[in-house]
């Protein structure tokens, strides 16, 4: 059995830039940052 809050639409990425991240929701740009989280 799965739980899946129910989540409330904000804002949204602009086209060009959602496809560089990879989502249109700000909420779930969750970058990759590598074995030892070098993101910044």
């Amino acid at each position: 059995m799965a739980y899946v809050p129910d989540q409330q639409m904000s804002s949204v990425y602009e086209p060009g830039y959602a496809l560089q991240a990879g989502t249109i929701f700000p909420q779930l740009c969750k970058p990759f940052c590598g074995k030892r989280g070098g993101c910044r």
